[in-house]
């Protein structure tokens, strides 16, 4: 009798022990989600949704031979002849800028704005806005003339805080850093080589702004949600690549 208890109790310690194994991997596996102390949580990005802070990531700056004159303002005007580039893939944030080339420079000179890029709003409850796909942008050689080597850039960007102000004239933005955000990086991913551009569309086409409504949707539920849902990947996915 005493060896049939003992065997009970020693097969009660083993379950225990199994329970508490399986707990721990349960728990190890909800932290390689982002879900644990220290990763990166939907809804909780610095700076984003209605995170204090800063976004985080390494700052943009223009290359050597290039610099901004004056600031960037929110775009209302829409593209003109003034454009060296008016591309993008979002609609809530459209900013523009003046880029000048030094005299020194000369031959081609290109700015490359990589994907992640964030231009962050420098105004009290305007939204950040977000880059998903590199733009280029050739700067034109020095003419005679006022303001002959300047040229205008337009970015259409997604927004990074549901609850600001989309941009309009009084708008006023700064470079700001290129994300190091893991969330906003694999959404980034999934978006590479999909026909998301302006530029690839034609003017007005509601193709475009149903694409670009679903990804800011989907851009929401990580700075202001609680992450991608199926609907949000199934649509991503289904995304035609160009």
């Amino acid at each position: 009798m005493i060896s049939i208890r003992l065997s009970r109790w020693i097969l009660l310690l083993v379950l225990c022990s199994y329970l508490v194994a399986l707990h721990a991997c349960k728990k190890d596996d909800t932290e390689k989600l982002g879900t644990g102390d220290g990763q990166e949580t939907p809804g909780k990005i610095p700076g984003l949704g209605e995170m204090p802070g800063e976004p985080e990531g390494t700052q943009f700056n223009l290359p050597a031979g290039v610099r901004l004159i004056g600031e960037i303002e929110g775009q209302e005007d829409g593209s003109s002849s003034r454009d060296c580039l008016f591309d993008g893939q979002g609609f809530n944030v459209m900013v523009k800028m003046k880029l000048k080339r030094d005299s020194s420079v000369s031959g081609p000179l290109t700015v490359e704005f990589p994907p992640g890029l964030v231009i962050t709003s420098t105004a009290e409850g305007f939204q950040h806005g977000l880059l998903v796909e590199r733009m280029v942008v050739t700067i034109p050689p020095i003419q005679p003339g006022s303001g002959g080597n300047e040229c205008q850039v337009s970015l259409l960007l997604f927004c990074l805080n549901s609850a600001k102000r989309t941009s309009d004239a009084t708008a006023r933005y700064k470079f700001g850093p290129v994300t190091s955000s893991k969330l906003l990086k694999d959404l980034i991913n999934r978006l590479k080589g999909k026909k998301i551009n302006y530029r690839e569309f034609a003017d007005g086409d509601p193709v475009w702004f149903e694409n670009q409504e679903k990804i800011q949707d989907a851009i929401w539920q990580l700075t202001d949600g609680n992450g991608l849902r199926e609907k949000d990947i199934q649509y991503l996915n289904e995304l035609p690549n160009r």
